[in-house]
């Protein structure tokens, strides 16, 4: 069994921003398909629980620190593993590292499993006996914070998930909150700035069909966007601007 897994790729342009910048929700398109790949070689890939109790894989919280955000054209190496299961929950951390060897980034993200058909949370002992010991391994990052809005003037806006958001799971794909993100803070921050690191809470999965309301808040570098339906808060992003 892998106990790590680790991956090199090219920027495209198409995973940038106007900037030529690593675009943050290609960030996480990254950690998603290198964790999907790495869950493959340990025997907990999406098909394999959908066989072994209908389950599927949710993230919940994740945390992303870059010390530097790499151009388009730079090639870059991840690494991925998961770290020791807390109580429900499944830490899986990632390394980047630029062609010299340095590191610029890191995440930690924090997964669970789902019934697909009730969409619940549930357990899985399945998934907990075939985890990898990576008891040696320390989590690349810290634990992703609870967001709370900023003291600041709200900013509001309005969302309609379109079929591009959604994925195999049925509901918005985990990647998209930060396009949602970006596109609140604008045109004009975005192509002076970039999010040099950021913490998303998944609070309640978004199904086709569900509008939402966002409430963004600036203070100085940092910022928060909360997304809404009613007076259900469905996610939570925390950052800050360089």
């Amino acid at each position: 069994m892998a106990n790590t897994h680790t991956e090199t790729f090219t920027l495209r342009p198409a995973q940038c921003d106007m900037g030529y910048l690593w675009r943050p929700s290609a960030i996480l398109e990254t950690m998603q398909d290198t964790a999907g790949v790495h869950s493959i070689h340990i025997g907990v890939d999406r098909n394999t629980l959908l066989q072994n109790g209908g389950l599927i894989w949710i993230v919940t919280r994740l945390k992303v620190e870059m010390t530097r955000m790499p151009r388009s054209g730079e090639t870059i190496t991840l690494e991925t593993y998961p770290t020791a299961p807390r109580h429900m929950f499944f830490p899986r951390s990632h390394i980047f590292r630029d062609e010299s060897g340095e590191q610029i980034g890191s995440a930690n993200s924090l997964w669970a499993t789902m019934d697909f058909e009730n969409r619940r949370m549930v357990k899985s002992e399945f998934v907990l006996s075939k985890m990898p010991d990576n008891s040696d391994l320390s989590p690349a990052a810290g634990i992703p914070a609870t967001i709370r809005a900023l003291d600041s003037d709200i900013e509001e806006g309005l969302i309609l998930p379109q079929y591009t958001d959604l994925d195999v799971n049925e509901h918005v794909n985990n990647t998209k909150y930060l396009d949602w993100c970006c596109n609140a803070l604008g045109v004009e921050t975005m192509s002076k700035m970039y999010i040099s690191s950021f913490d998303i809470n998944y609070d309640n999965e978004i199904r086709p069909g569900v509008n939402i309301q966002t409430q963004l808040t600036r203070n100085g570098d940092r910022f928060s966007v909360l997304g809404f339906s009613g007076e259900t808060k469905h996610f939570s992003i925390g950052g800050v601007l360089f």
